[in-house]
């Protein structure tokens, strides 16, 4: 089973990406699978500000400031190797679609 949902089809031209009928699920003929809405196994470094960022919340830290003083102090850097700042972590977290 595949650890991500193979079916999605990020093509620009299927606007808000919710399918059509190529992409309906016909029972009995697609296999549903547990990731339904991520394209692609994470990579390292999305596993690794995952970590972080559960071990973050699991301590009770939920403000930005403190979020990204937890990053750079025990977090991946940024994908452009700086320190984090609130915008960074911002503009991140849209990225990855959080």
């Amino acid at each position: 089973m595949p650890d991500y949902n193979p079916w999605i089809d990020h093509h620009p031209d299927h606007g808000d990406g919710k399918g059509g009928p190529a992409t309906v699920e016909v029972p009995g003929r697609i296999e549903n699978v547990p990731w339904q809405t991520r394209p692609a196994v994470p990579s390292a470094y999305e596993s690794a500000l995952a970590d972080t960022l559960t071990a973050i919340f699991a301590a009770d830290i939920g403000a930005l400031p403190q979020i990204v003083e937890r990053l750079n102090r025990a977090g991946p850097k940024p994908p452009d190797g700086g320190d984090w700042t609130e915008e960074r972590f911002v503009a991140e977290m849209r990225r990855l679609g959080a």
